[in-house]
């Protein structure tokens, strides 16, 4: 009985001794990779020569918006990618009145309804998923805008003149000042 035990001791160890040598092996070298993979990796989109992304946003994990400054030709774009970011399409190309003017912002109220927000008085805005855009003068210079729905639109604006918090309620086409703190804006 006693040589028994002591084999039963010594197999146990040299099984403990595998388990533990390939539970190490494998906990070590888990994750690890000869190559670098990373999920991040640089994109070019061909057609924008020069302009780069200022905004986007995403209505679900593979339709999402982006906006860009002015390049070199005084244009600017909004993309648009319909497989989560792997490839873009320009969907509206935006020239502005003056060489200094470029979109600032894009959000979506919706899956159809959206502004392309400029750093001038236009707002660029769809109502059918970024298929087609049209232009809404909206004449405050915006910096920031919050979009509560399809019809009211709250904006900021920092200028020490006529700065202040601005609301429309018609989808951008009027706007009212409902708060500034004096001169400062």
């Amino acid at each position: 009985m006693g040589t028994y035990l002591y084999k039963n001791k010594k197999s146990s160890r040299i099984l403990y001794a595998i388990i533990l040598t390939f539970a190490l092996f494998f906990f070590s070298s888990a994750g690890f990779r000869d190559t670098l993979v990373s999920g991040w990796y640089q994109q070019w989109i061909t057609g924008l020569n020069g302009s780069t992304i200022k905004d986007m946003t995403f209505l679900d994990s593979l339709t999402g918006f982006a906006v860009t400054n002015v390049n070199s030709s005084y244009l600017g774009f909004i993309l648009k990618t319909t497989n989560g970011g792997d490839n873009w399409t320009i969907n509206y190309t935006y020239n502005p009145p003056y060489t200094n003017v470029s979109f600032i912002k894009i959000k979506f109220i919706n899956d159809n309804t959206g502004y392309a927000i400029t750093d001038y008085i236009h707002l660029i805005k769809t109502t059918n998923s970024g298929d087609n855009w049209f232009s809404i003068n909206s004449n405050i210079y915006p910096e920031d805008v919050s979009i509560i729905n399809s019809d009211t639109i709250m904006a900021v604006k920092s200028n020490g003149l006529n700065g202040g918090v601005y609301r429309t309620t018609n989808g951008g086409y009027n706007w009212q000042l409902i708060w500034t703190n004096g001169s400062a804006g």
